[in-house]
């Protein structure tokens, strides 16, 4: 009798041990995967589209084209943390022109392009952040006045 209860011991840690590792695969399924296409106006210095979304925690690529055919300025595209949109710009505009993202304003940025050439794409892949309204901008000295727009993360 106390061989058999050892057996029936052994035989519950087995099936709870299967149980849990079950209901771990549903917890770990992978992210869903998101490309976003986001290109300059043509010259003017603004994106196109303005608002771009996504659902939070979305492993996201985005593919930013500079569709530019006269101006040599490079472009770029910047997605900020929450209520950084004006100390950025204002670093950006002080910055010099080959600098994406000043050292210091690291912590304001949550993903960032290199920066692009006319008539070439450039691609940034992050992990979607919160949901909420996340400004997106150009981060070459005088472009993220009018260069910026908006990226809405769904719950």
């Amino acid at each position: 009798m106390h061989h058999g209860d050892g057996r029936r011991t052994r035989r519950h840690a087995v099936l709870g041990l299967a149980a849990l590792s079950l209901a771990g695969c549903n917890r770990h399924k992978p992210p869903i995967q998101v490309a976003l296409h986001i290109s300059s106006d043509g010259d003017e210095l603004a994106f196109k589209p303005e608002h771009l979304s996504c659902p939070s925690g979305a492993q996201v690529q985005l593919f930013f084209h500079h569709a530019g055919q006269i101006l040599s300025d490079p472009h770029d595209w910047v997605l900020l943390a929450p209520g950084h949109l004006k100390a950025f710009l204002a670093d950006a505009d002080k910055a010099p022109d080959d600098t994406v993202i000043p050292a210091h304003d690291k912590a304001m940025v949550l993903a960032a392009t290199p920066l692009c050439g006319k008539q070439h794409t450039v691609m940034v892949q992050f992990i979607a952040p919160a949901p909420g309204n996340y400004d997106f901008v150009c981060s070459v000295p005088g472009h993220g006045e009018t260069m910026r727009g908006t990226l809405t993360v769904t719950a």
